[in-house]
């Protein structure tokens, strides 16, 4: 990724444009609504933004894919995001990272990563599982 220092609305537009650009996400937006029903305050939602680019950047693949849209894309306000902020989180992350419906209807999140993986990606699922409760009790 670029040396670049990234603003908060950059990298949430990142990864508004990472999520909304794949074909996939409808699907796991359907099936996983409530990680999207509760807003995320503005500071842990640039900090979730922040941890899940530092990840994909990682990877050479995502890393230039990331510096393309840096280039050329206009950010997002955090404010105004067609995507919420953990649903994209989760979805960018779901090859590591699995919900299971709990016999209350709850769903229960599952780390599926091997201890190979970086801390940068151990930290991140630590955010996101320790966020998933939340979203699952702030309306009720």
């Amino acid at each position: 990724m670029m040396a670049l220092p990234l603003t908060d609305a950059q990298a949430c537009g990142l990864i508004q444009q990472l999520t909304a650009a794949n074909p996939d996400f409808s699907a796991f937006a359907q099936q996983y609504a409530f990680l999207g029903e509760h807003p995320l305050p503005e500071e842990q939602t640039a900090a979730l933004a922040r941890e899940v680019l530092d990840v994909l950047c990682e990877s050479p693949h995502q890393a230039a894919r990331i510096d393309a849209l840096l280039l050329t894309a206009a950010p997002t306000p955090i404010g105004r995001t067609a995507v919420p902020p953990l649903l994209a989180a989760a979805f960018l992350m779901r090859n590591y990272l699995r919900f299971r419906r709990r016999a209350d209807g709850g769903w229960e999140p599952l780390v599926e990563h091997g201890p190979a993986d970086s801390p940068a990606l151990t930290g991140l699922l630590q955010r996101i599982t320790a966020l998933v409760p939340r979203a699952q009790t702030a309306g009720a």
